[in-house]
């Protein structure tokens, strides 16, 4: 398997960082996970900008890691994709569905179909991709119960397995505990490097069991913030690195 990371910057717009996306490559399919802003540029340096992606998975519908999807879907009919493509989401689809209608991304103009559909843990298991909710949009729950709004506030993280490896994409978390029980049989981990506390990190990378990837925050602020712990096998990760098992 092989990750290729195309963006790193967090909720907060950063200067030349591409906000949250993921290029994975299985033996079976190349899939986008995630698809924050700037993720249709970085498709386009890549040559893959017609019938190569066979899904987008999006882990949560926060912007940092799904507004890009409106311009990559309207890029890729205009760089005539004509290969079915398969867009999963964690919650809201019909919501989803209309927004594409009332943007003018009309079905009906597209030469390929675009199937928009909500996953769950089993999805995607003959490709070795099994998401795992986490508590990423817990602290919602006020305002949505309050409010009436209907979002469900599900978020994933995910494992990959291939052969006898396993990674785990932390995506945005809540907390270490999050993912707790997932971390102990992975090989690496791509961790999301602002939300779980700094001593939770640290804990983590004093183990030495694990290939550790932080990620998702300004590259000088983790750099200050993780000096201490950083070494072969706790990195920072940079945009359009690539992560191979």
């Amino acid at each position: 398997m092989k990750l290729k990371i195309l963006g790193t910057a967090p909720g907060k717009s950063l200067l030349d960082k591409s906000h949250t996306s993921y290029l994975l490559e299985l033996d079976k399919a190349l899939f986008l996970i995630d698809c924050g802003e700037g993720t249709t540029q970085k498709l386009l340096k890549l040559g893959l900008m017609e019938n190569q992606i066979d899904a987008i998975i999006i882990s949560h519908l926060h912007p940092d890691h799904f507004s890009g999807i409106f311009n990559l879907i309207q890029s890729l009919y205009l760089y005539k994709r004509t290969k079915d493509l398969y867009l999963y989401l964690p919650e809201s689809s019909e919501s989803i569905k209309n927004f594409f209608s009332t943007l003018y991304m009309f079905q009906e103009r597209y030469k390929f179909k675009l199937i928009i559909q909500e996953y769950d843990r089993s999805s995607f298991e003959e490709f070795g991709i099994y998401p795992s909710l986490n508590n990423h949009l817990v602290g919602y729950r006020n305002i949505i119960d309050s409010h009436k709004y209907t979002n469900s506030m599900k978020a994933y993280s995910f494992i990959i397995k291939q052969k006898n490896r396993k990674m785990l994409l932390s995506c945005d978390i809540n907390s270490m505990k999050d993912i707790e029980m997932l971390i102990p049989t992975c090989d690496v981990i791509i961790l999301d490097g602002i939300h779980p506390s700094r001593e939770s990190i640290i804990n983590l990378a004093n183990e030495g069991k694990y290939s550790i990837y932080i990620t998702h925050g300004d590259y000088d602020e983790f750099m200050n913030k993780f000096k201490d712990i950083l070494s072969i096998n706790t990195r920072l990760v940079k945009e359009n690195e690539e992560i191979i098992l």
